[in-house]
């Protein structure tokens, strides 16, 4: 069974599998010790744990069945322990569980799509322009509208050709507005999502339609486009000295890359850049816009993997960079996780908890008290410090219990409204519209939030149940991993006692096996008479003196010493295990002949308990198992569904 402390990050594949059969159609096939296991339970884990190799025959199924049931035991006997109620352990099981229900916590189906989305984007750079108008995120209406019909009015006068123009008379953005708005090239998810939507549903040379970010206004332009430069892992040299003797050391070692030194050494010995210098150079993986405009052209500059470039200089130093290899439009596959990642932290992913909890409201079947509402803002329409930061909430609706909304089974009182209100000040005095009701539906949307993913937490073993089977196999694998290195690992280890009992019970199962103490000779010669003549004196003479008596004009013998265990060596098991036996000649390197030649035997013989330590404690944690399955299936017989079973094979 492969049951791990750790499971995979979340198990995210898992999530994709079939839905089991609910309960009331789902029967039990084992009870053991008032445990039942219902037959979903076990398909699940049999399939899983079996792979290809879950045939549904009638001996598979039994073995599994034997085996799942000594899981059972074994996870009853750490419920017996109290293993379950060790505070570490609910610590580490609530961690786990939070971070898998994050993975249920989104519109599965949103998210694939902009997962999707960002990926056929991440295959174009576009290179962009803007006309930009400053407008605060919490403006007021009529400053948006304002400012919304004074940019369309410019939009009206724009066109392919006068753009850039347009741009210098009107744009406030003063970093771009000298340029025509060019903003450069940029990649998918490197932008805010609006603008990003706008610069690839553009086509090249148009304009956009009015695009409204959190910073103002936009109108863009899409100058150019070209295949994705993707990224690239990128390690360099950095020397620091911008001066000629910083140049002149950037040259001489490009010189000595370029003459077989390896960039590796070279960057131990003389890069400047502690953060890399340890990791062979690598700075990581670069895509545009990361670093300087120079530094990257250089490394995009480079065509193959291991390609190093010629010492140039940024504001840094001097650098040298070696290309260690590109992802350059990837598959789907090989990205997918990568890019989920970064959508769940972009501001799109705002989208997916928005859809997520319409959801949730809809199908928990949410109700607001449109009364209790209107009476919480005839208080606040009362209170002349509403607005101010430090507003103390009245001291009778702090105190209200009655249900302001409810979500599911799940009531939210006045009381915890109000606690909110206090908490969430940026939606109570810093947005527009400024006035009590758009206040008051701002907190009351930002908590609905909280509580509507907070409900769907409590309802993720009904709705899913890959979620249920995931989460109770990490719980019970955390209750086996400390079953087995308490009552068996752990005590193998140091049951001293105990240990040398089970050794002596089993006194000649750790034997050494015979070994031979050989010298190998290596004869650099190709005359047969030679090589006769020194096989011959090596039945006679020590390794040593045999080199001395042949190498005087050349180095004719080599030799080497070493211990061999019988069934080490195919050569050596062939030859009679005696001292003095010399092996057949064999061909090696360079027209050389190798023999070896038998210098003494020991025969096999038991070994001491510290010497066979490792076995012996392998072997004992097995007795200790077995002893272990043994008592509990005594204890704790189990009662199969005999008839259930049998409907589960499959006729071969």
């Amino acid at each position: 069974m492969n049951f791990s402390r750790f499971l995979p990050a979340l198990c995210c594949v898992a999530m994709l599998g079939a839905a089991t059969v609910k309960a009331q159609n789902d029967p039990v096939l084992f009870t053991v010790q008032n445990k039942e296991i219902r037959l979903s339970e076990f398909k699940y884990i049999y399939d899983k744990n079996n792979g290809a190799k879950a045939d549904y025959s009638e001996k598979s199924l039994r073995e599994y069945l034997q085996l799942y049931i000594d899981f059972k035991l074994q996870i009853i006997k750490g419920e017996e322990l109290k293993i379950n109620e060790d505070e570490a352990i609910k610590k580490e099981q609530a961690q786990y569980r939070a971070q898998l229900a994050n993975n249920y916590l989104t519109d599965r189906e949103i998210t694939e799509k902009l997962v999707k989305e960002a990926y056929e984007r991440s295959k174009e750079d576009r290179r962009i322009a803007h006309l930009f108008i400053q407008l605060r995120e919490n403006a007021s209406p009529e400053e948006v509208k304002e400012s919304g019909d004074r940019l369309r009015k410019i939009k009206d006068m724009c066109n392919e050709t006068n753009f850039a123009d347009m741009v210098k008379q009107h744009s406030e953005d003063g970093f771009s507005k000298s340029t025509g708005g060019d903003l450069g090239f940029f990649a998918a998810l490197q932008l805010d999502y609006e603008l990003e939507t706008a610069a690839w549903n553009t086509p090249k040379g148009k304009v956009s339609d009015l695009v409204r970010s959190p910073y103002g206004w936009h109108l863009l332009r899409v100058t150019d486009s070209r295949p994705a430069y993707g990224q690239i892992q990128t390690a360099q040299i950095l020397i620091r000295d911008k001066s000629d003797t910083g140049k002149k050391l950037a040259d001489s070692l490009f010189s000595a890359l370029r003459t077989g030194a390896q960039f590796d050494d070279l960057v131990k010995r003389f890069s400047e850049d502690n953060a890399s210098k340890t990791q062979s150079g690598i700075i990581g993986w670069v895509a545009i816009n990361k670093y300087a405009t120079d530094f990257e052209n250089a490394i995009f500059a480079l065509k193959k993997d291991g390609e190093i470039s010629a010492p140039f200089q940024t504001t840094a130093g001097w650098h040298i960079i070696k290309r260690v290899k590109a992802q350059v439009n990837p598959a789907f596959a090989e990205v997918k996780a990568e890019l989920t990642d970064k959508i769940k932290k972009d501001s799109r992913f705002n989208l997916v908890q928005a859809a997520l909890v319409e959801r949730i409201k809809k199908e928990a079947n949410y109700t607001v008290d449109a009364k209790l509402r209107g009476e919480i803002l005839e208080v606040w329409k009362k209170d002349p410090n509403f607005y101010n930061a430090q507003w103390t909430a009245d001291a009778k609706l702090a105190a209200d219990e009655r249900v302001l909304f409810t979500i599911g089974s799940q009531k939210t009182l006045i009381k915890d409204y109000i606690a909110a209100s206090l908490r969430f000040v940026p939606e109570r005095i810093n947005m527009s519209p400024t006035n009590h009701e758009a206040a008051f539906d701002r907190i009351l949307n930002k908590l609905v939030v909280q509580r509507a993913l907070a409900y769907e937490e409590t309802q993720l073993e009904v709705k899913y149940p890959d979620f249920k089977s995931l989460l109770r196999e990490y719980e019970e694998g955390i209750l086996l991993f400390e079953v087995k290195k308490q009552l068996i690992w752990d005590k193998a280890s140091t049951d001293s006692a105990g240990l040398k009992t089970f050794y002596n019970t089993n006194p000649n199962k750790y034997q050494t096996k015979d070994l031979a103490n050989v010298t190998t000779f290596l004869i650099n010669t190709t005359d047969k008479k030679q090589l006769k003549a020194i096989r011959k004196a090596a039945k006679t003479m020590k390794a040593e003196d045999l080199k001395t008596q042949f190498n005087a004009d050349k180095a004719l013998v080599f030799a080497s010493n070493a211990d061999v265990e019988k069934g080490k060596n195919a050569a050596l098991d062939k030859m009679k295990w005696k001292v003095g036996s010399i092996s057949a000649n064999s061909p090696a390197p360079d027209n050389k002949t190798s023999f070896m030649k038998i210098e003494k035997v020991t025969p096999a013989r038991a070994k001491s308990i510290d010497e066979a330590r490792g076995f012996v404690v392998a072997d004992y944690q097995e007795k200790l198992e077995k002893d272990l399955l043994k008592e509990l299936r005594s204890r704790y017989p189990a009662k199969i569904d005999e008839a259930l079973l049998k409907t589960l094979v499959k006729k071969q």
